[in-house]
C-alpha cells in the first residue's frame, strides 16, 4: 500500500479517537497522550485551563513541514506552562487543565485553523484535533464542576520591548480609543473577556486596563505589561490574541480568557524565572478570579459559581 493510501485507511481510526478524547473521564493530575505523544493533557481539577501550542520541539519524519505560515518557535513555553501548573498544585494541592502540543511548529501550528494548522496533511489533521478535543474535555470539565472558568493561551515574543503583551483580541488601534469607545458595542462581545463582561460588575474598560485589570495585578508582581494602568495602549509591534483565544476564550462562555505574549529574559529563560513568573501568576490568578468571578483559585473548589 502506498504510503498515501495508508495514511488515508487511518483515517476512521483517528477521528475515532478524537470523539473518544472527548468524551472520556480524565482523572486530575494523569496525564493523557494523543497519537504517538505529540500532544499531552495534564487533566486537572481546578476552573483554570492553560496550553502551549508553540513550545514543541520534536520533528517526527512522518509530518511533512508546513510550506506556508510562520514558524517562529516560542522557546520555553512548554516550559513555563509546566512551572505555572506545578506552582498551582503546590499552592491548592489541586491541578489546572494544562495542553501542550510536543510538535515543532514547522510542522503544525495548533494556534492556527486546520487549513493552514495542518496544512492538508492527515497525520497532522489529527494532531491538531487532537490539541482541540482535549481542550474542549478540559472546558466541559471546568464548566461542569465550576460554573465557569479562565483560560490563558500561553505563548512567546521577540520583541524589543519587554513587557507581557495580553490579548483581549483587540488591535493595538483598539486599544488607542478611549475608555468611554472601548466600552460601546461591538467590543465587549467581540473580547476574549466576553463572558466577564457581561457580569457588568466591572467597566469594560477598566478589565482591560484598570486597577484590577490582569495587567495591572501582573505588574504589582513585577511583571511589565500592556494593557495596563501604566501601559494602556499597547503599540505595534503587538499580538491581540489568536485562534485559540476566540474559540476557547470569547467563544467559549462561560470561560473567559487571554492569550499571553511574554518577553524571554526574567519570564522564561531560567528555571528561576519561570519559577518567579509561575509565582506571579498563580497570585494575580487569585486575586483577579476572586475580584471579578467570586471564585478565587484557593477557594472551596466544588461548588459552581453562581
Amino acid at each position: 500500500m502506498s504510503t498515501s493510501l495508508h495514511r488515508l485507511a487511518l483515517l476512521p481510526a483517528l477521528l475515532l479517537f478524537v470523539s473518544v478524547a472527548a468524551a472520556e473521564e480524565y482523572q486530575p493530575g494523569q496525564t493523557y497522550f494523543g497519537r504517538n505523544k505529540y500532544i499531552e493533557y495534564l487533566a486537572g481539577d481546578l476552573p483554570l485551563i492553560f496550553s502551549a501550542p508553540h513550545g514543541g520541539r520534536e520533528k517526527p519524519d512522518e509530518l511533512p513541514d508546513r510550506e506556508m505560515g510562520t514558524f517562529a518557535f516560542d522557546t520555553n513555553t512548554q516550559e513555563l506552562a509546566r512551572a505555572v501548573a506545578d506552582e498551582l498544585h503546590r499552592r491548592t494541592g489541586h491541578w489546572p487543565h494544562l495542553i501542550i502540543c510536543r510538535v515543532t511548529r514547522k510542522k503544525i501550528d495548533c494556534n492556527r485553523e486546520i487549513k493552514e494548522g495542518a496544512a492538508g496533511n492527515p497525520l497532522t489533521e489529527q494532531t491538531w484535533k487532537e490539541f482541540q478535543a482535549y481542550l474542549d474535555a478540559a472546558q466541559e470539565a471546568v464548566v461542569k464542576k465550576h460554573g465557569r472558568g479562565f483560560y490563558i493561551d500561553l505563548h512567546g515574543h521577540g520583541h524589543e520591548n519587554q513587557r507581557l503583551e495580553l490579548g483581549y483580541l483587540h488591535s493595538a488601534d483598539q486599544l488607542e480609543l478611549s475608555d468611554t469607545d472601548i466600552s460601546k458595542a461591538p467590543y465587549p462581545v467581540e473580547s476574549s473577556l466576553k463572558a466577564i463582561a457581561a457580569r457588568e460588575t466591572t467597566p469594560y474598560a477598566d478589565l482591560l486596563r484598570g486597577q484590577h485589570s490582569f495587567g495591572a495585578l501582573m505588574e504589582a508582581r513585577g511583571f511589565p505589561s500592556s494593557p495596563s494602568p501604566s501601559n494602556p495602549h499597547p503599540k505595534a509591534p503587538y499580538f491581540r490574541g489568536g485562534y485559540n483565544t476566540s474559540r476557547h476564550g470569547r467563544d467559549a462562555a462561560p470561560l473567559a480568557g487571554l492569550q499571553i505574549e511574554s518577553h524571554s529574559k526574567g519570564v522564561r529563560d531560567t528555571p528561576e524565572s519561570r519559577k518567579k513568573f509561575a509565582d506571579a501568576i498563580a497570585g494575580t490568578l487569585d486575586e483577579y478570579l476572586k475580584f471579578h468571578l467570586d471564585m478565587p483559585v484557593t477557594g472551596k473548589l466544588t461548588a459552581k459559581a453562581k
